[in-house]
């Protein structure tokens, strides 16, 4: 099953978004007549999640074949992005730089310290609200910060500040998650708002979007992970952590799965965000941020996931990413951030084969 996961990751990444031929003709009369035209961005979250899995499936079989061509397929991927001018168009593109990161780390190439440096450069630059928090789409007029931008960002920002001893990219990630956990969330259900307004106090958006939850969840843990332990805030992130995880497990079905609204029972279940939630949850299992009692419920979600995946390699069932703030569409299919997140869980809790962990390392 991994191998075959691998397989449709590497293909994935080399080819998402599918951009027909006719796409990139009306490109240019786009640019000139359709207002808020989106650029042609092959560097995003769901790039970005996929480009990690490989680098995580290298760093478990480090001297294997299979291990050997992912790392080559996520230098492709990175060496197109570099020839045409580390170009960062949104917050989406951030996370990549989690897999570059490592790239560089593990290569010592300067040119993909030129990307991260490019990643950093646009994050820094970026307008924020009046709390210092990065605005997620600032182009729209508004100044909303969004929940899926807690998981864009921070994992990048904390990992690209320990790594580098980045004070500044830290106090940046802790900002952002101290803030949510003050505007952004509803207190009783502790479950994320879709968004907040922190200029008018006003949170909008449905509560509980399992994609919302789900990126926010990969925020927090990641950041805790890189993290100094003696830091002031740590602690209040690991407690308000272990408290949103505590409500989130109540919402998973008797299946396993969670839905594409957490409290939404009777609608449909949503691979990509239990994905992305039971990843967040194996990391702090890991890193000791929670305890072993949530591990069985990790492992039912982890079970129901495993037979969601096909024989190809693909993980259908997850619910389409939203273009507009406050829309939802119910459009369930074979998505990166399922797939992406899903490889990195099964490496995560040892499936597949392991010859030697180059964590120490990178």
């Amino acid at each position: 099953m991994i191998e075959k996961m691998l397989n449709r990751a590497q293909y994935e990444l080399l080819h998402y978004p599918y951009y027909t031929l006719g796409t990139y003709l009306k490109r240019p009369f786009q640019a000139l007549f359709v207002k808020d035209s989106k650029p042609l961005d092959k560097i995003s979250f769901p790039n970005g999640i996929l480009a990690k899995s490989l680098m995580d499936y290298y760093k478990k079989n480090v001297n294997t074949e299979e291990g050997g061509e992912a790392l080559e397929v996520v230098k492709r991927f990175y060496n197109k992005w570099i020839s045409k001018g580390c170009k960062v168009h949104s917050i989406s593109d951030v996370y990549a730089g989690m897999a570059l990161i490592d790239l560089h780390q593990l290569t010592g190439q300067d040119k993909y310290k030129k990307g991260i440096d490019a990643i950093a450069r646009f994050v820094f630059s970026h307008e924020t609200d009046d709390y210092g928090s990065l605005i997620t789409y600032p182009e729209r007029k508004d100044k909303m910060i969004y929940a899926d931008s807690i998981g864009m960002l921070c994992p990048f920002l904390s990992k690209y500040g320990e790594r580098y001893n980045n004070i500044n990219a830290m106090n940046l990630a802790v900002v952002m998650i101290q803030n949510y956990m003050q505007y952004g969330m509803d207190e009783k259900l502790m479950l994320p708002y879709q968004g907040y307004d922190s200029a008018s106090g006003i949170k909008y958006g449905i509560v509980g979007w399992g994609m919302s939850v789900g990126r926010l969840l990969m925020g927090m843990s990641e950041t805790l992970y890189y993290m100094e332990a003696d830091r002031q805030s740590y602690e209040a992130i690991k407690q308000y952590y272990r408290r949103i995880i505590d409500k989130v497990e109540t919402y998973q079905s008797e299946g396993g799965l969670y839905h594409w609204q957490l409290s939404a029972k009777e609608g449909p279940a949503d691979t990509g965000a239990t994905a992305m939630i039971l990843y967040s949850v194996a990391q702090s299992l890991e890193d000791k941020i929670l305890i072993g009692i949530h591990k069985s419920r990790m492992q039912r979600g982890i079970e129901a996931l495993k037979i969601c995946v096909q024989e190809d390699g693909i993980l259908p069932g997850a619910s389409m990413d939203t273009e507009r703030f406050n829309e939802y569409p119910i459009d369930f299919g074979a998505y990166p951030w399922a797939l992406g997140s899903a490889l990195s869980l099964f490496l995560m809790i040892g499936e597949g084969k392991e010859k030697k962990d180059l964590n120490e390392i990178i």
